[in-house]
């Protein structure tokens, strides 16, 4: 199977769960893990400058956009935007539910495309969503 660049999309809110999300690498073959987290670029306060980074960095790279979410996730005006930017790229959308969040999903993720907190489920979800994009 094809290695599967996953970039994940999250509020800063839920930084703990997401760290949970990320651990799951260790036991997910087949796929690479994209957070442009620790990138200290984007720390920068020019936000067309930050756009550029995550959009040509990494979300073009990416396979799936996995949105993380949590309950302000659909608020987030930069998850709004990396949504919008994967869709745009073609990218597979994925949405999973962090644990004991009831937050609304955000815009732009299909309603067939959003799973719990399953972790089992994950690779077969994240072959899924590529295989459904829009390319």
């Amino acid at each position: 199977m094809t290695k599967r660049r996953i970039f994940i999309s999250f509020d800063h809110d839920d930084t703990h769960q997401v760290n949970g999300f990320l651990g799951l690498r260790n036991i997910m073959d087949g796929f690479e893990f994209y957070n442009h987290k620790l990138d200290h670029r984007i720390k920068s306060n020019d936000t067309n400058y930050v756009c550029h980074i995550i959009r040509d960095e990494y979300i073009q790279p990416a396979s799936v956009i996995v949105v993380l979410i949590g309950n302000k996730t659909a608020q987030s005006e930069w998850v709004k935007w990396e949504i919008a930017e994967g869709l745009k790229q073609g990218k597979g959308i994925l949405g999973i539910r962090l644990q004991g969040t009831f937050g609304q999903i955000p815009k732009g993720i299909p309603q067939n495309a959003v799973g719990g907190w399953q972790p089992e489920k994950f690779p077969g979800w994240i072959e899924w969503a590529f295989q459904n994009r829009k390319a």
